[in-house]
This record gives C-alpha cells, structure tokens and sequence, in this order.
C-alpha cells in the first residue's frame, strides 16, 4: 500500500491556482534552511518504509533540468531560466547556466548554490570525471574545468560538435560514464555531422542514437542509431549493457519506451525510413524492454543501493521520471534470454499539473534526488500544457525512512563477460557456444568491435546463426557477421536450410551488394513459404538496378492460371510492383491483375495504385478501371476510389461522376467519389450537393469538412455566397478555418462585407488569430474589419478568457461529477469534432495522436486545456505544415511518414497526399496546431465537463 505525504510547499512565486492545497493534508512537512522554506505543491504518494524531503527551491535553484552527483556529494545541475526559445535565439544568447548545489551540514538538505557556468545554450546532463565537468549543450559535449578554485569554469573545451537542436530539448543529453572508461551521450533526431580529432568524418545523417568518446574527446562512435525522436537517459548494468529511456520511439500509437542499445543496432521507424537511409541493418525491427505509452520519459538511472528486497536475485531496480505525469517509476529489470524483460512499479507520485519530473540520481548514501523543472517548458512537450515561468521547480530527496535493507544481487550475475574482448581463438569459441545468452551476445560484440574473424571463430558463428535465437542475439550474430565481412558467396549456396540461408545471405548482401548471387536467390525465393525468407527476397529485388528485367516475368507467371495466387504472392507483387510503377513491363503485370479472376490480386493491384505517383496514366489502365468503377459492388468502391484520386489525368471523371450523384451510396461515399473527379466544377449540381452536406446537422464533421474544402476549391462565385453566408454563422471552427480564405477571393467589397458579417456573428470566431482575417482581407476596405471582425473577435476573445479563468472549476467538476459515459456519446456523435481528427479504439480517424489511453498520461486540467487551448503547444510530429510543390500545389496538414522517396501528408479531412522530396519547393512549420481553437464552444458545460471525464478514464 502506498503511504500519502502531503508536503505542503511555495517553490518560489506561486500562482493562486498552485497554492490550493487540499485541505486533508494529513501528513504536512515543512522543511527550513536559511530561513527559507521550500515545500512540495501537492500530495505524494510513496511506498511504505520510505520518506521525502525538499532539497532545494529557489533562490537555490530555479528550473533545473539534468545533473550529476560528484564524489563529494556536490550536486551539479543545468538550471534553466525558463524562456522556450529557438535554435537561432538560444544560440543568440544563450540563456540557461549550470549550477553547484552543496549540503554543508549533511542533513540531506542543500545550503549553498554556485554558478559553476553561465551562458549556456541548453544544458542536458553532467558528469563529474577527474577534476572537470563534462556536459552535453548544443552543439555538442563539452569539459568544463575550475582552474583556480573558485567554483567557476573558467576553461570551456568543445570535446565533440556537430549535432543540430532546434530548442525543444530533443538534442543531446548526457554525458554518463560506462565501466569500460568511455563517455555515453544521447542526442535526438535534429541531424548531425560528427567528425573525430584528427577530422575524420564519423557519420553524417538525420539518425537520432547513442554515442561515445574517450574522456579526451577522441575515438568517436556511434553505438546505436535509430529512427526514433529522442533518447534521453543511458545507464549502464554490471555487466555493460547500455539501457535508456527514448521519447517518441514510435508513433500511431506515440510510444516511449525503455530500450537495451544494442551495440551497432539501427532502430527502425516507419514514418521514418530516410533517418536511417544507407545504414548497415540487421533485423527489420530490433526488442524494446518495455512499452510506457506517451508519458514522456525524462530521466532514468540504475538503484544500486536501493535495498529493494527482489524475489529475482538478478533484479536491477531501474528508476524511470515521466515529465507528463509527475512520476518516478520503478523498473524491475531481469534477464530474458540475451537480453532484458521489465516490470513495472509505480514508486512516486507527485500529484500536481505543474510538477515534471526531469532527472533522478542516486546519491552516495542510497538515496534518489530527483529534478522537477517545474512549469516552464512547453516547446515539443507532448502534454498540452501552458508555459508558466513563475511555476518554479525544486529538488527532492527520497530515502528509507525505517531500518535499511541490503542490495544483494546474484554475485555471478555482477560479473561482466569483458574478459572476452581479449580472448583467445579458444576462448571465443567456448563463449559462442555458451548456454548463456549474455555471454554470447558479449562474444558477438567484441568480435564486432575487433572486426576480424579467424577459421574456428567464424565456424562457431555460423553454428550460432544456424540455432534458435532471440531477436538481441540474432542482431548481435548477424552484426559481428557484418563488421567481420566473414561471409562468402560459397557460405550462401552451401547452407543447409532456409534459417541459416537467410542470416547468411542477409550479412553477404550488407557486406557485398553487387553480387550477381543476390539476384538469383531472390528469383529463387520470392514466394517462399518462409515469409521472412521472401521477404528479405523481395527487399533485395527492389534494391537491385536489374531487378525489374529479371524478376517481372516471373511475376507475370504467377497470375497465368486465374486462380488466386496465395498470401505470400500477394505480398510480394505489391512490394515490388509498388516499388516499380514506372517500369512499363511493370504496368503490364498491373493490367494482368486489374482484370483477374482472382478478387484478392484485384484488390491488391487497386491498393498498389493507391500508392501511385505516376506523371502518365498508362493507356491499358483505363478501359479496365472505367469498367471497375461501373460494375464494383458499394463495398468495393473505397478502395477503387482512392486509386482513382491517385492517378494522373481526367479519363475517369465521368464513370466517377456516375457514382457520386447515385443516391444509393452512402453520403461519404458520394463524397469520396466526387473529391476523386480531376475536373470537376462547381456547378449547380454538384454545389447542390456539397451545400446538402454542409447545411445538414445529421452530417458527419469530417463529410461537412470534406464538403467545405471542396466548395472552397472549387472557386465559388458571388452567386453562391448567400448560402456560405448561412454556413459560416455557425461553422465549428474546422470548417470556419477552411471557408475564411474565400474573403481573399471575392471580388469586391461587398462580396467581403457579406461573408465577414457572417463570420461576426459566430462565437467561435476567435479560434482563429486576428492575422489570419487581416491577411484574407488584405486588399479590400479597411472597415470591414475594423468595424465589423474586430468587434466580434474582442467579443470572443472575453468569452475565451473567462473560460481560462475557470479551468480549476471545471477540473474539479469532471473528476468529482462527470458522466463518463455520457461522454463517450459525445465522442461518438461526433460533437465537439474529436472524432474527426483522433482515433479511440476502433472509433474516429487516426490523423491527430490516438487518444486510447489519454487518461493514463493526462490529468483533467491537461486535457481542458489541450481542447480548449490546442495552439499552447504542439505535440512532437503533429507539427501543422504547409509544403509548396513544384506544380503549384499548396498542401496543408500532417506528416504521417517519411521515407527514403518522399512524404506522406494527412490534411484535416483526412485526404493523403504522397510528396516525392523533389517535389517539394518549400516546407514551412506552422505555430499553430492543426486542431483550431474552439472546439469547446461546440460544446455545453456540461458536456465539456463529460466529456473530460471520459478522456480521463481511458
């Protein structure tokens, strides 16, 4: 059971709002020094048998972020003075400093506070190593060494530069020190050139990952590299292996995860295949320990000393901070197979919105500090929280409160297998062939490392590779494969069967490209029953420069007989026909399918055009889809649809016509189908159409903002603005923000002073910013806005602040009285427009991050302030953005992923677009989200209050 401590505390200058403390506190503690009193802001929740005390507040220490503990008990932490600024103002004047916290008196308390360094860009970890500093701020790890005593660096040595930061903390963190004497460092996804001492290129890419130096700033490396948004913390078990903390590893779901780096492991993402393009690959996705959701993971350290009673004598207790949720988590790690496998234990709670946790260390005597930044930060932070700088942090102090246990851990387990590193021949072979998995993991590695096999060596590794193995070892065969260049064309074709075959082949292919035996066994093996084995087939077609004129014949051979050709053809057609659309042999496979008998190599020939990026429509095409879009049964057309949309040209305008003025179809289908026709005009008809969309209540959101956009592009003339005059007066603010651009398009002032008058008299006119009506009216009267818009925005914007002023109540009200149920009606009726943009479960669309599990990561207030606040902050890879192409094209939305040819982009309808990179002349971040400001206005009191509620219980 956990024990309440409720520390009733003013870090600093408090706002009215964080001075509320409930009044059952029933266990204050006040802790004094130097007459100054720092108290904790709300209720903590720890284990029985422990007790926290306030370290540090202000004047001490302001918005610390990340730090070290010294030999003498010093605490040196980055402190930030709160601004959320850029790259190009950071750098400017660099803004944040570095401090020395001293206990004088040993009561666990700090009395003395120095500035060890100022003018720092951002602070992100420290390490103390034999009389200097060693810290992590863009552009890179610097020494900072005290020459006279004093307190104060007075010395400043840029040990490695080199990697890119935009200011929202995703740069480099660190550094730590690893018990083989080399500096570890994380640094995000920002791009990098990292070159050694003597100049040397050590690897230039977007790759976010693990690095390391030796303590002078020489021998650089990288350790892992990834796809994923940002590692923040590393630690090190007894026997070496690296552990951290990632932000952002996946995303749809958005996943931060506990992650075991494996030594030259390349951490795969979808959405973000070219961050890693051109690196030596093993496995398509390496293990993660353990999966937390969106927390936003912040720190992380090993509890040697914890006296955590384990009923796992290899237990490793593993602290873990989450910034979103005011949390230090305690991970149990234990063994599993070559690798790690954790457990989860919430070990303190701090419950306060303005509470985020950003570091915890473990202190000489056994006791964790832990760093809350308090609430300042708010560029790229994942909760939808404003930037509050008068919110201060401060530093705690958890320790055992009752008689101490002992840390006893399996002694064999302590021992690192480090010793392999400079083993003998025999010695290697021994450890290849261990039961352990650690052990021959380790084996890997250091052959890895040494890069050089000798006979016995490499006939042991092949041994290995031919076994059962998990996913960390089976990285670390093939990568010791790889880095040794061992493997011959003769291994490939003399193996036994297909695993070994596979590993063999995969390794030879990294280390030999060219062969002319990769393309032979990919013909060979493509439809493989094995599917990783066809898979790795299909993966090295595509890649090969031949591969089309030797592989395409017998794609088309496949489909000769009429009959389905099974699962693994299937997928294996569209891996390459996707990859080879421009090919025209390649096309005539696509026609062959198109009109199959086969309803599966149909349906997969229409989800390979979906994927199209053709300049010219091949003419074979049409006749069979125009016959497609007159004969598919409703359930087909979707899929057909989306096909359509893709491909070049207007030959299939009419045949689509015919399916969106069929009255049988539902309304989003006859949709669908009309934003798919490439000349279509807004005539009578089809105006009809879309104004029935728009003016109907029992629309969706998402058909009404369809309908809205398409009215828009569509050019209307002044003939149709009384009917968009009617919309606009009661537009939620998705639909307000589409149609506002059509007062740059009216010709004439009147046509202007008709659709502003409109938009006055809508509540929500303020969820857009008073530029964006400037900027549409730019060029007509002036008095249009200032007599009409401006009056009506000011309105607004009163009614807007007085919400702000009653978060707290409305907060309160939905934890103690909101009907999660009734608002789950209200997400499911579309009320409100979650549904158009955020995915729960199997309900709504997946354009904004996926609110499944929101209430776990989300306090009330969070989540009234991220509806009815979107623009505070934007959520890391939600970023709105606006790509000008090279055919004139203006395209507004959302990233969903990036790949080695392109971008695929969401707008807020839902629409895709496929961006090849040299299509794209311009690509602007907006500031503001892609959700509006107003949604709440859609919404009653009540059902806001619901509505929250239900979020919270997810």
């Amino acid at each position: 059971m956990f024990a309440n401590l409720l520390l009733v505390v003013s870090l600093g200058t408090l706002s009215a709002q964080q001075a509320v403390i409930p009044e059952d506190a029933s266990r204050p503690v006040v802790v004094t020094r130097n007459d100054k009193v720092w108290k904790l802001p709300g209720r903590a929740e720890l284990p029985e048998g422990f007790e926290l005390q306030v370290a540090a507040g202000p004047p001490l220490v302001r918005h610390p972020i990340m730090g070290c503990i010294d030999g003498r008990g010093r605490l040196f932490v980055g402190d930030a003075v709160g601004v959320n600024w850029n790259r190009d103002q950071l750098e400017g004047n660099p803004p944040n400093r570095i401090l020395t916290l001293e206990d004088l008196d040993g009561d666990g308390v700090y009395d003395k506070s120095t500035v060890f360094a100022d003018k720092m860009v951002f602070p992100q970890g420290a390490l103390w190593l034999n009389g200097s500093l060693y810290v992590c701020s863009a552009p890179g790890l610097w020494k900072l060494t005290d020459k006279d005593g004093d307190g104060v660096a007075d010395e400043r040595v840029l040990l490695v530069g080199g990697f890119n930061h935009t200011g929202n903390a995703a740069d480099v963190h660190g550094p730590w020190l690893h018990p083989n004497g080399r500096l570890y460092w994380c640094h995000g996804r920002k791009g990098h050139k990292v070159v050694d001492r003597d100049g040397t290129l050590v690897n230039e890419g977007l790759a976010s990952g693990i690095w390391s130096c030796l303590p002078d700033g020489s021998d650089v490396s990288w350790h892992s590299l990834g796809a994923g948004d940002n590692p923040v913390r590393v630690d090190f078990t007894p026997n070496g292996d690296v552990i951290g903390v990632i932000n952002l590893y996946g995303i749809n779901p958005r996943r931060d995860t506990i992650m075991h780096w494996l030594y030259g492991g390349v951490y795969a993402r979808p959405d973000q295949a070219k961050a890693i393009e051109g690196l030596p690959r093993t496995l398509e996705n390496l293990p993660i320990i353990h999966d937390f959701g969106h927390v936003a993971v912040s720190g992380s350290t090993f509890w040697r000393r914890s006296g955590w009673s384990a009923r796992d004598k290899r237990a490793l207790q593993y602290m873990v901070t989450h910034f979103n949720t005011g949390r230090v988590m305690r991970m149990e790690l234990t063994p599993d197979g070559s690798s790690w496998k954790a457990e989860e234990n919430e070990f303190l709670k701090i419950d306060h919105p303005d509470v985020h946790p950003t570091d915890v260390l473990e202190d000489a005597d056994g006791s964790l500090v832990v760093l809350d930044t308090g609430g300042w930060f708010r560029i790229g932070c994942p909760s939808s929280l404003m930037a509050k700088t008068d919110v201060l942090g401060g530093i705690y102090r958890v320790r055992r409160s009752g008689k101490k246990q002992e840390t006893r851990l399996d002694p064999a387990f302590l021992q690192p297998y480090s010793s392999v590193a400079s083993g003998s021949v025999d010695e290697f072979v021994r450890a290849l062939g261990s039961e352990s998995g650690f052990e021959r993991r380790a084996a890997c590695e250091s052959l890895a490392k040494r890069g050089a096999v000798t006979p016995e060596i490499k006939g042991a590794l092949v041994r290995l590779m031919a076994g059962t193995l998990d996913p960390a070892l089976e990285h670390a065969v093939l990568h010791a494969g790889i880095s040794t260049k061992m493997v011959t064309e003769e291994d490939v074709s003399g193996a036994k069967d297909d695993l070994l075959m596979r590993r063999l082949w995969h390794v030879l292919h990294q280390t030999q490209p060219g062969s002319d035996l990769h393309l032979k066994l990919a013909t060979k093996h493509l439809d493989s029953p094995n599917a990783e084995l066809a898979g790795l087939a299909a993966r090295i077609a595509v890649q090969a420069e031949d591969g089309p004129d030797r592989v395409l014949p017998l794609l088309r051979g496949w489909l000769g007989n009429g009959k389905s050709v099974g699962v693994t053809r299937l997928s294996t057609l569209q891996q390459l026909l996707s990859s080879w659309l421009g090919n025209e042999t390649a096309q005539q496979v696509i026609a062959d399918m198109l009109e199959h008998q086969s309803r599966e190599v149909r349906e997969t020939s229409l989800r390979i055009l979906s994927q199209s990026r053709l300049a010219a429509l091949p003419e074979e095409w049409v006749p069979l889809l125009n016959q497609r879009l007159d004969q598919a049964a409703a359930g087909d057309l979707p899929l057909l649809l989306d096909a359509i949309k893709r491909l070049p040209g207007n030959r299939f305008d009419e045949a689509v016509r015919r399916v969106s003025s069929d009255d049988r179809h539902p309304e989003s289908l006859r949709l669908r189908a009309l934003s798919s026709i490439k000349g279509l005009k807004l005539d009578d008809a089809t105006f009809s159409v879309l104004a029935d969309v728009v003016g109907n209540v029992a629309s969706t959101p998402a058909a009404r903002l369809q309908a809205g956009q398409m009215v828009v592009a569509g050019q209307p003339g002044e003939e149709r603005y009384p009917a968009i005059a009617g919309w606009l007066r009661t537009a939620d603010p998705m639909l307000l923000k589409e149609l506002i651009p059509l007062l740059a398009r009216t010709k004439n002032d009147d046509g202007a002073r008709l659709l502003a008058s409109a938009m006055a008299e809508n509540p929500l006119i303020a969820s857009q910013q008073e530029s964006v009506y400037r900027n549409a009216l730019t060029g007509k009267e002036p008095a249009i806005f200032e007599t009409i818009l401006r009056p009506a925005l000011s309105r607004s914007n009163a009614a807007v602040e007085a919400k702000r002023r009653r978060l707290g109540e409305f907060a309160d009200k939905a934890a103690a009285e909101g009907n999660t149920e009734a608002g789950r009606r209200i997400f499911q009726s579309g009320k409100g427009s979650c549904i158009v943009c955020h995915k729960i479960a199997d309900e709504g669309r997946n354009v904004g991050p996926d609110l499944s599990t929101i209430g776990s990561i989300r306090t009330e207030r969070d989540l009234l302030e991220s509806i009815i606040f979107p623009n505070n902050t934007l959520a890391r890879d939600f970023e709105t953005r606006i790509f000008e192409t090279a055919d004139g094209r203006s395209i507004m939305g959302l990233v969903k992923s990036h790949t080695a040819e392109g971008l695929l982009v969401a707008d807020m309808g839902g629409n895709e677009f496929s961006l090849r990179h040299d299509q794209i002349v311009s690509d602007t971040t907006m500031t503001d989200s892609l959700m509006p400001t107003g949604l709440d206005q859609t919404l009653t009191e009540r059902e806001l209050i619901d509505l929250v509620a239900w979020l919270k219980s997810l």
